[in-house]
């Protein structure tokens, strides 16, 4: 959770804590029992939406990891391949050399794609693949890895919208838990407005830390970019 959620967590569950430390409010006050009941509930979903959302955001991660690792190894097969085919190549002058690769970097889908293309001429050309160690296994685990990546593509966008979703869901239950506590807060001032000593309790117990304000300015680059 970002501090905003935390600090209106905290003011909720001390919120919590003041129902409990004053029971005479059922009968004082009837309506508070609904309203701290509903208090209690949206700090067990703050808890859960907050859990939901971190492991949301951990799975993102794995899969990110998961998918460059992926890539890597599939480029490292396909720089063998293209190695290889350029040496079959002088060997063979009825070698069409497909297995080509282009300068810079590759997207994913650019590497799935370049991948696929070497896996499907590659059983026209396996004799002279055979004849260096890269053998029809070779290709079978190669496009075996190019399915994985591609699985695990389609997981982490998976998990991105998971994540969007979890997030979506904390600030929808904070809305709830905000209006709870707007509606305590008028009916206990107005309750309290004569006691001095529990209006304090109240304020206290209700009260959301706010972000402070710095004027602090960042340090000057040690080393900063000459145009």
């Amino acid at each position: 959770m970002s501090s905003r959620k935390r600090n209106v967590l905290a003011a909720v569950e001390r919120i919590g804590y003041f129902g409990e430390a004053n029971p005479v409010l059922a009968v004082e006050l009837p309506a508070t029992v609904e309203l701290f009941a509903a208090n209690q509930i949206n700090i067990d979903r703050l808890h859960q939406a907050g859990i939901a959302s971190t492991s949301a955001s951990g799975a993102g991660l794995s899969e990110t990891r998961s998918k460059v690792a992926r890539a890597r190894e599939i480029i490292a097969d396909l720089r063998l391949i293209v190695k290889t085919a350029k040496i079959i190549e002088k060997k063979n002058n009825d070698f069409k050399n497909s297995f080509t690769m282009p300068r810079g970097g590759l997207t994913y889908q650019q590497i799935v794609e370049r991948a696929n293309s070497f896996i499907a001429d590659a059983p026209a050309n396996q004799a002279g693949f055979d004849k260096y160690a890269l053998t029809a296994q070779f290709f079978n685990e190669l496009k075996i890895n190019v399915d994985g990546l591609r699985e695990t593509s389609q997981e982490q966008a998976d998990a991105k919208r998971t994540s969007v979703g979890a997030t979506a869901d904390i600030e929808a239950i904070l809305e709830d838990t905000l209006d709870t506590r707007e509606e305590l807060d008028r009916a206990l001032k107005n309750h309290y407005r004569d006691n001095p000593q529990k209006l304090a309790e109240w304020l206290t117990a209700s009260h959301i830390e706010r972000k402070r304000k710095t004027n602090e300015q960042p340090p000057p680059d040690e080393n900063p970019t000459t145009p």
